[in-house]
């Protein structure tokens, strides 16, 4: 596989994690896939990544800033979500 196949297959896997159980999730996971993914650096898809792999719950409370993640990458993640 060249580097092509490999990131078009490494997209699928994170739009595929992009789709969540809670609903309210899906939007706001898209968008930022869509609208930011490609032009931020690798570590912060790698830190998008991250986020992608918590709970559901977890996700919409850092969102909503009820909570705070502990991982630095996944706060430089959200805040890029909740102010592009």
């Amino acid at each position: 596989m060249d580097s092509d196949e490999l990131r078009a297959e490494r997209l699928v896997r994170v739009r595929w994690a992009c789709q969540r159980t809670i609903q309210a999730l899906n939007s706001p996971l898209n968008q930022f896939l869509v609208e930011h993914y490609d032009t931020i650096p690798m570590a912060q898809q790698f830190a998008f990544e991250r986020l992608l792999s918590a709970a559901d719950q977890d996700i919409l409370d850092w969102l909503q800033g009820i909570k705070q993640p502990h991982d630095q990458g996944i706060r430089e993640i959200l805040s890029l979500m909740r102010f592009p």
